[in-house]
Formats: structure tokens, sequence, C-alpha cells
């Protein structure tokens, strides 16, 4: 029974470490959109960008839940 414990142990550090990892891109997706519209890049760009950055945003909450479970 005490090597199960561990070994949930590490799962939620994993998952808890994959959302992170998801949060850091989507937030990374954002800068470059926010750097892509001071520049005055394509609209569609910009939009497209957002999009990416919200799925990971998306993935990284829904990874970040999962772990609650």
């Amino acid at each position: 029974m005490a090597s199960k414990v561990n070994m949930n142990m590490g799962k939620g550090l994993r998952s808890r470490l994959f959302a992170w990892w998801y949060f850091a891109i989507g937030a990374g997706f954002f800068l470059l959109d926010l750097k892509g519209w001071l520049v005055g890049e394509r609209m569609w760009l910009i939009v497209l960008r957002l999009a990416i950055a919200a799925g990971f945003l998306a993935l990284g909450f829904g990874t970040w839940k999962a772990r609650e479970r």
C-alpha cells in the first residue's frame, strides 16, 4: 500500500509540471502575439496566435483540474 501512495504522488507532480509547462507555452504565444500587435502584423496572424495561446491555457487548466480528481 505504501508503494501505491508514492506512485500517485509522482503522477501528481508530473501532471502539475505539465500544467505549468502548458501555461508557459500559452504565455509565450500571448507575448509573441502582443509583440506582433505592437509591430503591426497582419490581423489573421494575431488572431491565430491568440487562439493557440488560449488553447494552451485551456490545456493547462484541464491538466491542473484533472490532477485534483
